[in-house]
């Protein structure tokens, strides 16, 4: 393992001890494994496992842990709660790994409009607590009893929400407290619900991955809570799927807040899972929503007529919400299955709305290309009215350490080209770590030397989650 400067672990056990409490300070081995872990299928080497775990408890303990490691030269790696399906959890180096989970406090400021949180808080308890003044969330991961709002935050992902529905988390941040790199606390944004115009740096850390520095509170907007309503389609076949999403966004249809899939292999794992009737077809999960519930109620009947005016089998609005509940759950049931069946790379393909439908079928048409393994599986599901096309190759698992690797790498190399035919980008699951062949091939090797260039200036020494930006596997 590496240890910078001569330093031993007892050593910096005790420095750090001395910034946080030794309570704080995690050193045995088997939890600086779990905290090493993420959703890769393949193993950990010992180079992804961290030197320490610390939990600090506010900036100023961030700062000071920040100051210390860059006046040692060790590297410092920021966690939330790991979910994150793109490798940027995985430290790439050994390091000091900073788990923030301590720093969840939440606080709504009604009369102001806005609430305020620590990165640690979980999703579904910030959810909670705004649903006590009307307010949502406008972030919806399928992970959120786990995940972490500065996760959501440093990734921008709105999930299974559609863009053009609610637009991303990040459009409803109103600012940041930040500890930079180098240990520097700074305040961004306002306390105005009208956000800031022109240059503002509360933008640079939205999405920043924890490449630019350590998001320690975030303050957001209140948003006001929604009606929705379900519908559920039955289709003969995706291609029809695929033609509804081009048709939605080309004659203007309001967009749900959620519209998911299931392909038929997918659908019929996933509804036997929860206990449905097996469907005919691949099936299609819609939500609509509203600020009043006369408006919910038109958008759902809108949309059922447009559903009805394709070849489809049936479509309905979903009025018991048992029922709801059954179909919506049976789309985690098929990533479950999967991942009792065997390996699974998925990948994120996000075409342009009008190349829907060449960028599915050359992700599906891929599962005969691969070196890695030969003809995997393939399923898809996911977000396709976003437009966002998870494609899913699934292989034994009896295949060794070393082909599970090279396969997740060559689907999500391959997949990425076709992101970056089809005009496409990674809409919900970040663009770092295994993304940086796909930055320098989509945007060029002067916008990779201009993030590179950012980075320098505000972490000298490259402290923070070093070897991320580098494209570290």
């Amino acid at each position: 393992m590496f240890i910078p400067n001569s330093l031993d672990i007892d050593e910096i056990f005790e420095d750090l001890s001395k910034i946080i409490g030794k309570e704080n300070v995690i050193s045995d081995l088997s939890t600086r494994i779990i905290y090493a872990q993420d959703p890769m299928p393949y193993e950990l080497e010992e180079h992804n496992i961290p030197i320490l775990v610390v939990r600090p408890a506010c900036a100023e303990e961030v700062s000071k842990i920040l100051k210390y490691a860059n006046e040692k030269n060790i590297p410092v790696h920021v966690r939330g709660a790991g979910t994150s399906l793109v490798g940027v959890a995985r430290p790439k180096t050994n390091a000091i790994l900073i788990d923030l989970k301590r720093m969840s406090n939440i606080k709504v400021y009604p009369d102001r409009g806005y609430f305020e949180a620590g990165p640690g808080a979980r999703l579904w308890k910030v959810r909670e607590e705004l649903a006590k003044y009307n307010s949502i969330l406008p972030a919806f991961p399928g992970s959120e009893r786990v995940a972490t709002l500065g996760g959501v935050i440093s990734s921008n992902t709105s999930a299974h929400a559609v863009d053009a529905a609610l637009g991303k988390p990040g459009d409803f941040v109103l600012g940041l407290e930040i500890v930079l790199p180098t240990g520097e606390i700074i305040e961004t944004g306002t306390e105005s619900t009208r956000r800031p115009a022109g240059i503002e740096l509360t933008k640079l850390f939205i999405g920043g991955e924890g490449l630019f520095g350590i998001i320690t509170k975030i303050r957001m907007r209140l948003v006001p809570g929604i009606y929705v309503k379900n519908l559920v389609a039955y289709y003969k076949d995706v291609d029809t799927i695929l033609s509804t999403v081009v048709d939605m966004y080309r004659n203007m249809v309001p967009p749900p807040l959620f519209f998911e899939f299931v392909d038929e292999n997918a659908a019929k794992v996933g509804f036997e899972a929860v206990g449905l009737d097996e469907p005919p077809g691949p099936v299609v999960m819609i939500t609509m929503h509203d600020w009043v519930e006369e408006g919910v109620n038109e958008k759902a009947k809108i949309f059922l007529n447009f559903l009805k005016s394709k070849d489809i089998i049936k479509a309905k609005i979903v009025e018991d919400e048992d029922e709801w509940r059954k179909i919506w759950r049976s789309r985690s049931e098929v990533g479950n299955f999967l991942n009792r069946k065997g390996v699974v790379a998925g990948s994120e393909i996000s075409p342009r709305i009008d190349k829907l439908k060449d960028a599915y079928y050359e992700a599906k048409d891929l599962k005969n290309k691969l070196e890695a393994y030969k003809t995997p599986q393939f399923f898809s599901f996911g977000h396709i009215g976003a437009p966002t096309i998870h494609a899913n190759y699934l292989i034994p698992f009896e295949v060794s350490n070393d082909v599970r690797k090279k396969f997740v790498i060559e689907v999500r190399m391959k997949t990425e080209e076709i992101n970056i035919k089809y005009g496409g980008c990674g809409g919900e699951w970040g663009l770092t770590a295994q993304r940086i062949d796909f930055i320098k091939k989509k945007y060029g090797k002067v916008y990779y030397e201009t993030l590179k260039k950012i980075k320098a200036v505000l972490d000298p020494n490259n402290i923070l989650n070093r070897g991320n930006l580098e494209g570290w596997w």
